[in-house]
This record gives structure tokens, C-alpha cells and sequence, in this order.
């Protein structure tokens, strides 16, 4: 789990963490107050941490001021554990915080009420978000509105695009996000697209909305637009390829595959880069599909097609996401999976009442693909085909979307695009058309299936697949 402030987990409950200022450790006698939020859910407990945040060290400035008397304050009940030197949960008003007396909001309040409002529609904007401003917070700081200064964000883009590629690598456990670019000197650091589509988006989003909603409390005008990337790991450098023929034989006949084609406890192991190969999807579009809704049969055709969506009920734990609008669409299953005996499969997973196609893999921050990535991963590693050329990489699943789309281009075939879910100017049959004639357009998710499955049925790699046993 990436390093959140004032947030940590403890046996899969997450807990609000902060430390006590210098300056009041002697009047409080503790030196951080710890409160479980109940929850196992990250998303969850995000704001709910941000809103401590604010509240607390609302109370911390009171106390420096000498607005509440320690000994007679019942805002913070702190009871220290003198043998394990760690302190117990004190009881935290939950109340959203008034403004401080400098008639100023705290940051941390701002980016609460701002995540509370953020459209929810928008899940893949919204993790992003959760995941990107708690930094903010710790890089700036907690402080008043009014001042915080251009600087600020100037300084927090240059420092934050020397965190490393993976925060949560075993060195960087149990570390701030200050300690951690420490500890990353000279290290490799984030790439530009994650540092221009993460960080820089995620906090121009923040300031434009906040410029808007809070100018009036002390909000000042601020910008994002000037951050440049002073990185070494220009655009594209992870960018994965598509996986060569050779590769493909090596992937699907491996011993190992075999093995895991042989019990139904592994099956999932062959199902999951079947889909990819087939479909072209992405991994957690892939890994959240429920089988009693969004593997169907189209009524009018009798073609069983997978609808990948965000909308639906889904398994406990899991947040249904798609990147684009595009990405709604329907594909239809290939006969080479059905042949396999796919459906059986479905229907074996629909009788444990499962509500993700591979309940074997544990969601994880939301993402039922989350752990189901690292497995592809090692697999990839473990028979003998990972490749980690800078720009055109094959070192997980997203390398199946780069062959599905550069075998449907060598081969000439229309409609691959529509089938990956990708957003594009032209229509078969009609050429380019623009953005106001497709508002005229109406058509439902299967008036095209027809055509899809034409589509989807010319991709014949010519390989040959241990069938799963069910």
C-alpha cells in the first residue's frame, strides 16, 4: 500500500496516526495519538484520516495558544503504554473541523470537502486523487489556506518527482514520503507520464476547484501549469510490447501451464491470458467481470459476449472501474474459448454464488486485478520471456492489449478498435465522422455484435491450448 499521512494499517484495519508537536508533548505526555477508523477499506478510510487530520491539529493550535487548558481539555484522551512505548486510541471528536481563528481553512479540510464532492462516476480520476493529495498535504504541510504560496507547489513538483518507481518496496516500509525520496537518492525515480498524469493532474484538478469553491475563505490563485519533469525516464520508457510468436508458443505450452490446465483449483491461471489474448482488455477489466452480469447472451444473435463496465453489482471489496468512456463496450467471446469449455467454467463459478470471474485472487485498494497482475508477472519471469528493454517491455499483462491490436493491424482487420474500447475518429463503413454527428447517433451495446464477432473470429494466432479442467 502506498504511504499515506496519517494513515496506516494494522491487520487489515486502518488507523489515523499523528504526532504530537514538540512543544506539546511535555503538557499532552504522549508523542502521537493513534484512533482506529474501523474500516478495511482504503477508500474509506482516506477522508476519514484527512478529517481527523484537520480536526486535531485544529485542536493543537487551540493548545498553543492556550485557547483550551490541557489539563481541562476532553478533546484528546491519550493513555501511553509505558512497556511498549506506543500509545493506545484516544478518543477523537469526529465533528468536521470549524475554520481556525485566523479565519482560515486547513488544507487537509479543503482536500476532504473536495474528495466528498469529486464526481464518483469518475473511479479511475477519483483513486488517483485519494492516493495523490494526502502527499500534497505532507510535502506542503498542513497549513492554513492563506498561506500557501506558488512556491509551495513549485517546491512540492520538484520534490515529488523524485520519488522512486515502487513506494512500497521493502526499504521504503514504515516511512514518510519525505524519508522515502531520502532514502531514494539516486535511485530511479518516477517516470514523466506517471509524474504529468498522476501528481501534475491530480493537483491542477485540486487547485482549479478549490480557486473556485474556497477564493473567498483565503484560497489563493495557484497553478500547476509551470512544474516541469526534470526526471531521466522520458515518456514511454515502460511502455510494454506486443509478445512475439515464439514468446506466445513458450506461454501457452510451458510445463507450467499445463500443470495449472490440469486442476480446477488452478484453472484460472490458463482462463486469465486466454482472455487477454482473445479480447485485448485490460487486466482489471478482465479480473472484474461478474459472471452472472456481465457474461451474457445476446437474446436476438445467441452470441455470448463479455460487457466490460463500471456499473453492476461486483464482490465485497472491489470498486468496478474503466478508464475511458470508450471502455464500455461489449466483445464477443471467441469460439476458440468457448471450444475450451469457458462457459463451463462460468457456470461453475456463478454456483459459488462469486460475483468476480477469479475469486481466487483477492482484491486488493479496490482493484480485483491487483494481485492477478503480479501473478502474470512472475509467470512471465518463471518461463523464460520477460524482456525490461526500456520502451518496449514484456513484463506483464498489458503486453496481451499490444498483440491483440498488432496482430489485428498486420492482418488488416477493421473494427479492432472497437473492440479494445479505444476512442477513435472513424467509423467502419461511414470514414471519419465528427463529435457532433456521433450525438446524433443512436445505437445500443449489441446493434453492432454481428459485426464485432466477425471482428474478433479472424484472429487465429495458430497456437494450440491445454483445455482447463473444470
Amino acid at each position: 500500500m502506498a504511504k499515506i499521512p496519517y494513515l496506516f494499517r494494522r491487520k487489515n484495519i486502518f488507523y489515523f496516526r499523528v504526532a504530537v508537536p514538540v512543544e506539546l508533548r511535555k503538557i499532552l505526555k504522549v508523542r502521537e495519538i493513534i484512533q482506529s477508523l474501523k474500516t478495511d477499506s482504503q477508500a474509506e478510510a482516506i477522508p476519514i484520516a484527512l478529517r481527523m487530520a484537520a480536526n486535531v491539529t485544529s485542536k493543537f493550535q487551540e493548545l498553543k495558544r492556550g485557547d483550551i487548558p490541557a489539563i481541562e481539555s476532553n478533546h484528546l484522551q491519550i493513555i501511553k503504554d509505558h512497556q511498549n512505548n506506543v500509545v493506545r486510541e484516544p478518543a477523537i471528536n469526529y465533528t468536521t473541523p470549524a475554520p481556525a481563528k485566523s479565519s482560515a481553512y486547513l488544507l487537509s479540510f479543503v482536500i476532504e470537502d473536495f474528495l466528498k464532492r469529486y464526481d464518483p462516476a469518475n473511479k479511475s480520476m477519483l483513486v488517483k486523487l485519494n492516493a495523490t493529495l494526502p502527499i500534497l498535504i505532507e510535502l506542503v504541510g498542513d497549513k492554513p489556506i492563506d498561506q500557501i504560496y506558488q512556491t509551495d507547489i513549485n517546491n512540492f513538483f520538484d520534490e515529488v518527482q523524485k520519488l522512486p518507481v515502487r513506494r512500497d518496496a521493502a526499504k521504503f516500509k514504515g516511512l514518510s514520503i519525505k524519508r522515502v525520496i531520502i532514502a531514494n537518492a539516486g535511485g530511479a525515480c518516477i517516470a514523466e507520464k506517471t509524474f504529468t498524469g498522476t501528481y501534475r493532474a491530480c493537483v491542477n484538478v485540486f487547485v482549479q476547484w478549490a480557486t473556485t469553491h474556497y477564493k473567498d475563505q483565503g484560497f489563493p490563485s495557484l497553478s500547476a501549469s509551470g512544474c516541469v519533469y526534470r526526471g531521466s525516464r522520458a515518456i514511454g520508457i515502460n511502455k510494454q510490447r506486443a509478445i512475439k510468436p515464439d514468446e506466445l508458443v513458450r506461454l501457452f505450452s510451458h510445463p507450467k501451464m499445463k500443470e495449472y490446465a490440469a486442476s480446477s483449483e488452478t484453472a484460472h491461471y490458463c482462463w486469465l491470458p486466454l482472455i487477454g489474448l482473445f479480447t485485448g482488455a485490460r487486466i482489471n477489466e478482465v479480473c472484474q467481470l461478474n459472471p452472472f452480469t456481465d457474461i451474457v447472451q445476446d437474446k436476438e444473435t445467441g452470441i455470448y459476449y463479455f460487457h466490460f463496465t463500471d456499473e453492476g453489482e461486483t464482490a465485497e471489496g472491489v470498486d468496478k472501474s474503466i478508464k475511458t468512456n470508450s471502455s464500455r463496450r461489449v466483445v464477443p467471446i471467441h469460439s476458440r474459448l468457448l471450444e475450451l469449455g469457458f462457459l463451463d467454467y462460468v457456470e461453475r463459478v456463478k454456483a459459488g454464488n462469486h460475483k468476480v470471474i477469479f475469486p481466487q485472487w483477492q482484491p486488493r485498494g479496490g482493484k480485483a486485478s491487483a494481485n492477478a497482475g503480479k501473478w502474470f508477472t512472475r509467470f512471465v519471469e518463471d518461463v523464460g520471456v520477460k524482456d525490461i528493454t526500456e520502451g518496449a517491455r514484456l513484463s506483464g499483462f498489458h503486453s496481451f492489449r499490444h498483440t491483440f491490436i498488432t496482430w489485428g493491424m498486420s492482418n488488416k482487420i477493421l473494427g479492432i478498435f472497437d473492440i479494445t474500447g479505444h476512442e477513435t475518429e472513424s467509423v467502419d463503413g461511414f470514414g471519419k465522422i465528427s463529435a457532433v454527428a456521433k450525438g446524433y447517433w443512436t445505437r445500443g451495446i449489441t446493434d453492432n455484435i454481428l459485426e464485432k464477432q466477425s471482428t474478433i473470429e479472424q484472429f487465429d494466432y495458430g497456437l494450440s491450448f491445454y483445455r482447463p479442467t473444470l
